[in-house]
Formats: structure tokens, C-alpha cells, sequence
């Protein structure tokens, strides 16, 4: 049996197979961030259609954090009910439910949160065309505080496990990058220091929860002058190994540089400057300004395939825990050899489960071998205001 479709595990969660559906926000949660029906309802459709585990899209841990309408919230018990019956769906059809805590740091804004965005060190975002203003110690501690209780609460709630989102420039994403963190206390500085809220959100973690399974989503890179290189992802990876991370998976770029995380195969603007709240709502001859510059300032990253396995493999020879690569997976034959080569020993998908929910079982029976997806991208940023589906590439018309 082809080495993908055998039963797996990482640590302590058997996995069906070794292709994973990657975190994907999906905008089926209520104004209060409680989770939908139709949320369950998807991730079930992802589960019969043979994914090996599923990892949810991001759910916030203090409002301050919250990223988009329609996010998922756990900061509090207020909304555990709703999330066993969506775990348990999963979990009896025997499918591993991870959930993603996350907290947008400066990449949110008044218009979701209610007040201004809070980041490790003072700075001005384009995409929410606000500044957001430098933690202070205290609000360290919360925010480490409610990462931990976050955790507890995906126990409770029946999750198989849970990963923290420390990538795309959210909140310890932007601490551990040495463009967004530029403090001079004990949380910014050298590796170590920038490292140290996660250090400490895991020992509370494990205080509370005990060896529940945590991964966590890491940048290996981004384009950010001055932001994370290799050499400091490497770094980075061991102190995850060695803080008892389950596993890693290996992801890249930031809000601040563009799409680079999410490549895209056409020029986003006309859909961003009609599903874009902040593109949208601009004055009328800024907005043009914008469709005019764009192939300026919307930078077109290549390759649009497998960008990540190359860091993949460098931070797989680095650690023993298991690495997950995640980054334009499309062509079957693509992720059988990096597996076979040692170069990852999970692989992830986003985009591909939105156009195709049963694209593991139509890849298991030969039915097909490529994803369907174009890459155009349409789905996440339709996702900022409207439930996750596929565009196929074209952009809605104007409301």
C-alpha cells in the first residue's frame, strides 16, 4: 500500500492516512463566536471524504484577538457544548479533530475587536489601516493565560489536540519575528527571549491539561526586511521540540508581506476591492488608485506549488517530532515523494479540501491524481465576510 494511505500517528493521535486538512478559517461562527451547524457539516464532509486528520480553523483566545467576523471563540466555557457535539461528529467517524487557538495580534482592528489592535511592539498595519499599540507586561501574562485556558477547554470540549498558531504574522507569529518584535525586555531580544511566551504558554499548558496533544503552525520564512530566515526557523523548531511540542507544521510569510502564504495564480485586486471590507468601503478614486498600483503593491510570489517542503526537510533534519509541510500540495505524485524521500512526514492541504472535500479518497482510488484548484485565492478572501467555498476563479459580482 502506497506509504500516504497507511494508518499513522503522532504522538498520542492516530491518524487515518498521512494527508491532513490544514487550518482554514471558514467564517461559520456566530456574532458571539459560537460555531454553526454548517461548520460541523463541513468538517464531516472532510472527514468521509478520507482526510487523515483535520486541524479547524482558528479559534480566538481573548477578544482583543479576534481576527474576522464569522471567527470561532474559545475564551471562555460559554460555548464547550456546541464544540463537543462538533468534535464528536468528527471523532466517531474516527477522524482526528485538532482545533487552531490563535490570537490576530495587529492584524485585527476596531471594526472586529471594538478597540485597537494590540502587537509585541507599536505599528501600523495596511491591511486594517489602523496602529496597533505594544502590549504591556500584564497583558502578556493574559494573553498567556488565555492560550492555556484555551488549551483545557479543547480537552474538555473533545478535541483530539489542539495547535497554536504561530505563523502568517498573528500575534506569536509577529513575537517570534525579529521585523515585528522590537522590544528590549524580556520578551524581545535574542531567540530565546522572542520565544519565551510560548515557552510559557506551554507550561501552563501542561500544568492545566497534562500531555494533551499540542502542535503549532510555525513560519520558516517570510519576505519581511528583517523578519524570519531559515537559520532563525531552525532555531526556533528546537525550542518547540524541546518545549514538548507534538508536532510541527511547517508553513511561511505574513499579512506584511503580501500573499506569500497563500500564492496566488491571478491578481487579486478586483476580488479584494469588492470583498475586502478595507478595499471596499475606500472612497471611490482611492479604490481606483488601488486597481491602478496593484501589480505594485501585490507582489507575485512563485513558485505557486510545493514552496515549503524544501524547509520542511531542513527543519525535519533538525528535530525528531513530526513535521507537517503545508504550501501548495497539489499533484499527488508531488506529495508520495516527499514522503517517500523523508523530506516531511505529513503533508497538509487548504485550498484543495475547499474545492474538493473528498480529494483523499478521490486520490486513494486513483479517480484522480492533481487537485482541482486553480490557486486563484478568491475563496480566502471572500471568507472575510462570507462562509468558506470556492469561486473557481471568478470574482462575484458587486452587491
Amino acid at each position: 500500500m502506497n506509504q500516504i494511505f497507511e494508518k499513522a500517528v503522532i504522538g498520542k493521535i492516530k491518524l487515518q492516512n498521512r494527508l491532513i486538512r490544514s487550518a482554514t478559517f471558514e467564517g461559520m461562527a456566530d456574532e458571539n463566536g459560537r460555531p454553526l451547524e454548517a461548520l460541523s457539516d463541513l468538517y464531516m464532509k472532510i472527514a468521509e471524504g478520507g482526510a487523515g486528520a483535520i486541524i479547524t480553523g482558528f479559534a480566538g483566545v481573548r477578544k482583543n484577538g479576534k481576527a474576522f467576523k464569522g471567527m470561532c471563540m474559545i475564551d471562555s466555557d460559554e460555548h464547550l457544548a456546541e464544540y463537543r457535539k462538533l468534535s464528536g461528529r468528527v471523532t466517531k467517524h474516527g477522524t482526528p479533530i485538532i482545533i487552531q487557538l490563535a490570537h490576530a495580534g495587529g492584524q485585527t482592528g476596531p471594526s472586529i475587536t471594538g478597540g485597537q489592535a494590540v502587537a509585541p511592539s507599536k505599528k501600523f498595519y495596511a491591511s486594517s489601516q489602523a496602529r496597533a499599540r505594544a502590549l504591556t507586561g500584564d497583558e502578556i501574562e493574559g494573553i498567556i493565560d488565555g492560550f492555556a485556558g484555551a488549551v483545557l477547554r479543547a480537552k474538555k470540549a473533545g478535541f483530539s489536540g489542539a495547535q497554536l498558531h504561530a505563523a502568517h504574522g498573528y500575534l506569536l507569529s509577529e513575537f517570534l519575528s525579529p521585523a515585528q518584535n522590537r522590544r528590549n525586555d524580556m520578551w524581545g531580544g535574542d531567540t530565546e527571549n522572542r520565544f519565551r511566551i510560548i515557552a510559557r504558554i506551554m507550561e501552563k499548558a501542561r500544568d492545566l491539561a497534562g500531555d494533551y496533544p499540542i502542535w503549532v503552525k510555525m513560519n520558516a520564512y517570510d519576505f519581511e526586511r528583517g523578519g524570519m530566515r531559515m537559520n532563525e526557523a531552525l532555531k526556533t523548531a528546537v525550542l518547540f521540540q524541546k518545549h514538548g511540542f507534538d508536532a510541527i507544521e511547517v508553513s511561511c510569510g505574513s499579512g506584511n508581506d503580501g500573499f506569500n502564504s497563500i500564492r496566488m495564480s491571478i491578481n487579486p485586486a478586483e476580488a479584494m476591492a469588492r470583498m475586502m471590507p478595507v478595499i471596499r468601503d475606500m472612497p471611490g478614486i482611492k479604490k481606483a488608485l488601488f486597481k491602478i498600483a496593484s501589480p505594485l503593491l501585490l507582489k507575485n510570489y512563485r513558485p505557486l506549488t510545493n514552496y515549503n517542503i524544501d524547509a520542511a526537510e531542513k527543519i525535519k533534519r533538525e528535530v525528531d517530532i513530526p513535521v507537517i509541510a503545508v504550501g501548495g500540495m497539489r499533484r499527488l505524485a508531488d506529495i508520495e515523494n516527499a514522503i517517500a524521500e523523508n523530506r516531511a512526514d505529513f503533508i497538509s492541504m487548504s485550498r484543495p479540501f475547499i474545492i474538493e472535500p473528498g480529494i483523499v479518497n478521490k486520490f486513494r482510488s486513483g479517480r484522480q491524481s492533481e487537485s482541482r484548484c486553480i490557486n486563484c485565492g478568491i475563496c480566502l478572501i471572500g471568507v472575510m465576510e462570507n462562509p468558506l467555498k470556492c469561486y473557481n476563479g471568478r470574482v462575484p459580482e458587486a452587491k
